[in-house]
């Protein structure tokens, strides 16, 4: 399991968390990762309060992928602060908890390069969403342009 720990000046050093998929924990919340419409996003405000919001994600190379419009709280928030968390909802039953403790960069990657790469499996997991807010690849990197990319460095999960 990747932690992570204090530098000798104080400075949160951070490693990528490793997925160990023989874990029944780890299996399930990668699965859920696959599979959820909503992730809680959880930066750290001006004010020293975490801000949450839920947004659309997308799971993709070990990552917390979400699009985002650039004035948003979150955007703002982690131009100051990287350090985030990003939770599912309970599950059905209110006994599934999967919480990402991780480093989340504003990416210096293009929106429309993101949808280039993901765009039909973003459109295929959001397409009833996308249709009724009448966005387009061309229109949702206009909108969102910018894309958060949250690499976790700790998994809470039972």
């Amino acid at each position: 399991m990747s932690r992570a720990r204090a530098g000798g000046d104080g400075e949160i050093m951070t490693e990528r968390f490793t997925w160990d998929t023989a874990n029944d924990v780890h299996a399930r919340s990668l699965a859920r990762l696959e599979s959820e419409q909503i992730i809680w996003i959880t930066t750290i405000g001006r004010n020293g309060f975490p801000h949450a919001v839920p947004v659309w994600f997308l799971w993709h190379d070990g990552a917390v992928v979400i699009f985002s419009e650039p004035a948003t709280a979150k955007v703002k928030n982690l131009r100051e602060n990287e350090h985030a968390l990003a939770h599912l909802e309970a599950g059905d039953d209110h006994e599934q908890l999967t919480v990402l403790q991780g480093v989340a960069r504003i990416s210096e990657r293009s929106a429309s390069e993101w949808l280039a790469e993901i765009g039909d499996r973003y459109g295929a997991k959001y397409e009833h969403g996308l249709a009724e807010l009448k966005l387009t690849a061309e229109t949702m990197s206009e909108k969102y342009s910018s894309v958060i990319v949250l690499e976790p460095t700790h998994l809470i999960a039972w």
